[in-house]
């Protein structure tokens, strides 16, 4: 998120477009939709979907608008949430994901790819982050060391993780491992939650 936050200060620093809208991406298009209208400062009298989606596509076609979304896990059908049809190139998207497949089902024209931390790098900024002394009697070194593993390198995952349990006892620690190991099933493509 660091990163997307600086693209979307710059963005508005140059002021590139009349609007740059961030939205994390969470379940469910109505709250993508009050991301945008609340930076819009449009108010919804509709509640479908479509409706709100019709309402936002008017506001926004005669803006220059940078749409980011963040962190999205799925394909999102962008025309039924905001998009308007046509817009002419007024409209940019950035989306991040951590799965290249959703860019390439969502048909992103340029894709650019943060390379993961490598395992030395990635434990170190762990046990920084973490507080952790490198001490390797510590009874549970093992499961702290295999905590940052599940992180597969990545620097966001590895600092929100890693303050999370720092300072916390081996409970915490083995809890947050054995959630960690069961959300890899969600990144397997067709898995539904």
């Amino acid at each position: 998120m660091p990163m997307v936050k600086e693209v979307t200060k710059s963005a508005n620093e140059e002021q590139l477009f009349d609007e740059v809208v961030l939205a994390v991406v969470s379940p469910g298009e109505k709250k993508i939709q009050a991301k945008i209208a609340d930076k819009l400062g449009l108010k919804f009298e509709e509640e479908s979907v479509s409706g709100r989606a019709d309402r936002l596509r008017e506001s926004l076609w005669s803006k220059r608008i940078l749409l980011i979304l963040d962190d999205v896990w799925k394909r999102l059908e962008l025309n039924d949430i905001v998009i308007p049809y046509g817009c002419h190139g007024s409209c940019k998207i950035l989306l991040t994901s951590r799965f290249v497949y959703v860019c390439d089902d969502m048909g992103a024209k340029k894709k650019f790819t943060v390379e993961a931390l490598d395992k030395e790098e990635a434990w170190n900024l762990f046990k920084e982050m973490a507080g952790i002394s490198n001490d390797t009697s510590s009874k549970f070194y093992s499961t702290q060391k295999a905590v940052a593993d599940e992180c597969g390198g990545l620097p966001v995952a590895i600092k929100i993780v890693a303050r999370a349990l720092k300072g916390k006892g081996e409970p915490s620690w083995d809890f947050a491992l054995g959630q960690l190991q069961r959300s890899i099933i969600k990144s397997i493509r067709g898995v539904e939650d």
